[in-house]
Protein backbone atom coordinates (compact mmCIF):
# COMPACT_ATOMS: atom_id res chain seq x y z
CA UNK A 1 0.00 0.00 0.00
CA UNK A 2 2.80 2.28 0.78
CA UNK A 3 4.17 2.06 -2.97
CA UNK A 4 1.04 2.83 -4.36
CA UNK A 5 0.16 6.12 -1.96
CA UNK A 6 3.50 7.34 -2.38
CA UNK A 7 3.47 6.72 -6.50
CA UNK A 8 -0.28 8.79 -6.38
CA UNK A 9 1.33 11.68 -4.41
CA UNK A 10 3.50 12.01 -7.12
CA UNK A 11 1.44 11.63 -10.24
CA UNK A 12 0.73 7.55 -10.61
CA UNK A 13 1.09 4.59 -9.91
CA UNK A 14 4.82 3.19 -10.63
CA UNK A 15 5.08 -0.77 -10.53
CA UNK A 16 4.56 -3.15 -13.17
CA UNK A 17 7.40 -4.32 -15.42
CA UNK A 18 7.65 -3.26 -18.78
CA UNK A 19 9.54 -5.26 -21.55
CA UNK A 20 12.75 -3.08 -22.59
CA UNK A 21 13.36 -2.93 -26.63
CA UNK A 22 17.41 -2.52 -25.53
CA UNK A 23 17.99 -6.29 -24.23
CA UNK A 24 20.56 -6.65 -27.04
CA UNK A 25 22.19 -3.60 -25.20
CA UNK A 26 22.41 -5.69 -21.77
CA UNK A 27 19.74 -3.92 -20.36
CA UNK A 28 17.02 -5.67 -18.36
CA UNK A 29 13.36 -5.25 -18.36
CA UNK A 30 12.09 -1.94 -16.07
CA UNK A 31 11.12 -2.42 -12.85
CA UNK A 32 10.54 -0.43 -9.50
CA UNK A 33 12.21 -0.26 -6.31
CA UNK A 34 10.03 -0.41 -3.34
CA UNK A 35 10.02 2.21 -1.23
CA UNK A 36 10.53 -0.30 1.97
CA UNK A 37 13.98 -0.53 0.83
CA UNK A 38 15.26 3.14 -0.26
CA UNK A 39 15.65 3.83 3.75
CA UNK A 40 18.00 1.05 4.42
CA UNK A 41 19.59 2.26 1.21
CA UNK A 42 20.10 5.76 1.90
CA UNK A 43 20.36 6.42 5.11
CA UNK A 44 20.14 9.67 6.48
CA UNK A 45 23.47 10.57 6.57
CA UNK A 46 24.79 8.96 3.60
CA UNK A 47 23.77 11.83 1.20
CA UNK A 48 25.58 15.52 2.04
CA UNK A 49 23.56 18.69 0.97
CA UNK A 50 25.85 19.19 -1.61
CA UNK A 51 25.70 15.71 -3.41
CA UNK A 52 24.59 15.53 -6.87
CA UNK A 53 22.39 12.17 -6.67
CA UNK A 54 22.20 10.41 -10.02
CA UNK A 55 19.55 7.48 -10.50
CA UNK A 56 21.25 4.95 -13.34
CA UNK A 57 18.10 3.59 -15.25
CA UNK A 58 15.56 5.61 -13.30
CA UNK A 59 12.71 4.02 -15.13
CA UNK A 60 9.33 5.54 -13.83
CA UNK A 61 11.05 7.49 -10.87
CA UNK A 62 10.06 5.95 -7.88
CA UNK A 63 13.32 6.45 -6.38
CA UNK A 64 13.18 10.27 -7.31
CA UNK A 65 9.66 10.16 -5.81
CA UNK A 66 11.02 8.95 -2.68
CA UNK A 67 14.37 10.85 -2.33
CA UNK A 68 11.48 14.33 -2.92
CA UNK A 69 9.51 13.00 -0.06
CA UNK A 70 12.42 13.18 2.19
CA UNK A 71 12.91 16.37 1.02
CA UNK A 72 16.59 16.20 -0.26
CA UNK A 73 16.68 19.80 -2.19
CA UNK A 74 20.12 18.10 -4.19
CA UNK A 75 20.43 18.28 -7.69
CA UNK A 76 18.59 14.62 -9.03
CA UNK A 77 19.47 13.37 -11.97
CA UNK A 78 17.74 10.78 -13.51
CA UNK A 79 19.01 8.57 -16.83
CA UNK A 80 16.73 6.56 -18.42
CA UNK A 81 17.27 4.53 -21.83
CA UNK A 82 13.64 3.95 -22.72
CA UNK A 83 12.49 7.46 -24.67
CA UNK A 84 8.37 6.59 -23.91
CA UNK A 85 9.29 5.93 -20.25
CA UNK A 86 11.85 8.76 -19.74
CA UNK A 87 9.20 11.15 -21.44
CA UNK A 88 6.28 9.86 -19.10
CA UNK A 89 8.74 10.59 -15.99
CA UNK A 90 10.05 13.62 -17.26
CA UNK A 91 6.32 15.17 -18.19
CA UNK A 92 5.72 13.81 -14.23
CA UNK A 93 8.00 15.39 -12.37
CA UNK A 94 8.38 18.56 -14.30
CA UNK A 95 7.22 20.73 -11.98
CA UNK A 96 10.26 20.09 -9.56
CA UNK A 97 13.14 22.22 -10.41
CA UNK A 98 16.03 20.32 -9.06
CA UNK A 99 15.14 17.38 -10.99
CA UNK A 100 16.27 16.48 -14.54
CA UNK A 101 15.56 13.30 -16.58
CA UNK A 102 18.26 12.74 -19.45
CA UNK A 103 17.04 10.14 -21.64
CA UNK A 104 19.77 8.02 -23.35
CA UNK A 105 22.26 5.36 -22.27
CA UNK A 106 24.06 6.41 -19.05
CA UNK A 107 27.92 4.88 -20.33
CA UNK A 108 27.15 8.25 -22.61
CA UNK A 109 25.03 10.64 -20.14
CA UNK A 110 26.63 10.56 -16.53
CA UNK A 111 26.61 14.01 -15.22
CA UNK A 112 30.18 15.95 -14.77
CA UNK A 113 28.77 16.88 -11.36
CA UNK A 114 27.58 13.46 -10.33
CA UNK A 115 28.49 12.04 -6.77
CA UNK A 116 26.11 9.69 -5.58
CA UNK A 117 25.10 7.06 -8.12
CA UNK A 118 22.40 4.65 -7.78
CA UNK A 119 21.34 1.50 -9.75
CA UNK A 120 19.12 -1.60 -9.48
CA UNK A 121 20.70 -3.91 -11.20
CA UNK A 122 18.66 -3.47 -14.51
CA UNK A 123 21.78 -4.35 -16.77
CA UNK A 124 23.88 -7.31 -17.39
CA UNK A 125 27.11 -7.86 -16.61
CA UNK A 126 28.82 -6.28 -19.47
CA UNK A 127 26.94 -3.46 -19.41
CA UNK A 128 28.14 -3.29 -15.44
CA UNK A 129 31.48 -3.59 -16.31
CA UNK A 130 31.48 -0.80 -18.67
CA UNK A 131 29.88 1.59 -16.38
CA UNK A 132 32.94 0.78 -13.85
CA UNK A 133 35.39 1.93 -16.85
CA UNK A 134 32.96 5.08 -17.51
CA UNK A 135 32.90 5.91 -14.03
CA UNK A 136 36.64 5.54 -13.76
CA UNK A 137 37.47 7.67 -16.60
CA UNK A 138 35.10 10.37 -15.83
CA UNK A 139 35.93 10.83 -12.14
CA UNK A 140 39.37 8.80 -11.34
CA UNK A 141 40.69 12.28 -10.47
CA UNK A 142 38.18 13.74 -8.60
CA UNK A 143 36.96 10.93 -6.89
CA UNK A 144 34.87 11.82 -4.15
CA UNK A 145 31.83 9.44 -5.72
CA UNK A 146 29.57 6.98 -4.33
CA UNK A 147 27.70 4.08 -6.13
CA UNK A 148 24.89 2.48 -3.99
CA UNK A 149 24.21 -0.88 -5.87
CA UNK A 150 21.18 -2.64 -5.26
CA UNK A 151 20.68 -6.40 -6.09
CA UNK A 152 24.33 -5.98 -6.70
CA UNK A 153 24.65 -9.29 -8.78
CA UNK A 154 27.81 -8.20 -10.63
CA UNK A 155 29.42 -6.42 -7.45
CA UNK A 156 32.66 -8.50 -7.89
CA UNK A 157 33.71 -5.93 -11.31
CA UNK A 158 34.24 -3.36 -8.84
CA UNK A 159 35.44 -5.76 -5.59
CA UNK A 160 38.48 -7.13 -7.73
CA UNK A 161 39.49 -4.14 -8.44
CA UNK A 162 41.84 -1.63 -6.11
CA UNK A 163 40.86 1.22 -6.99
CA UNK A 164 37.28 0.53 -5.81
CA UNK A 165 36.10 0.14 -1.73
CA UNK A 166 33.42 -1.80 -1.38
CA UNK A 167 30.79 -2.61 1.61
CA UNK A 168 27.91 -4.82 1.16
CA UNK A 169 25.00 -5.18 3.32
CA UNK A 170 22.25 -7.77 3.40
CA UNK A 171 18.67 -5.11 3.90
CA UNK A 172 16.55 -8.18 5.58
CA UNK A 173 15.03 -11.01 3.71
CA UNK A 174 12.74 -9.14 2.02
CA UNK A 175 15.05 -7.05 0.57
CA UNK A 176 18.05 -7.51 -1.89
CA UNK A 177 21.65 -7.47 -1.12
CA UNK A 178 23.34 -3.65 -1.60
CA UNK A 179 26.67 -2.88 -1.87
CA UNK A 180 27.96 0.74 -1.41
CA UNK A 181 31.34 1.10 -3.23
CA UNK A 182 33.28 4.18 -3.43
CA UNK A 183 36.25 4.95 -5.57
CA UNK A 184 39.34 5.91 -4.49
CA UNK A 185 41.08 9.76 -5.58
CA UNK A 186 43.90 8.37 -8.07
CA UNK A 187 46.59 10.25 -5.75
CA UNK A 188 45.46 8.59 -2.40
CA UNK A 189 46.08 4.93 -3.28
CA UNK A 190 48.77 3.14 -2.16
CA UNK A 191 52.11 3.41 -3.80
CA UNK A 192 53.53 0.38 -4.63
CA UNK A 193 57.27 -0.01 -3.19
Amino acid sequence: MRNVSLDFRYGGFLGGTRKTPYAHLGVEDTASTGYGALPLIFPKDSVRESDVLVDIGCGKGRVINWLLSCRFVNQIVGIEMDETIARKTQRRLRRYKNVKIICGDALFHLPENGTVFYLYNPFKEPWVAALKRQLELRFAKRGGITVFYYNCMYVDIFKNDPKWIVEESVLGQRFHRLAVIRMQIENSRPQAT
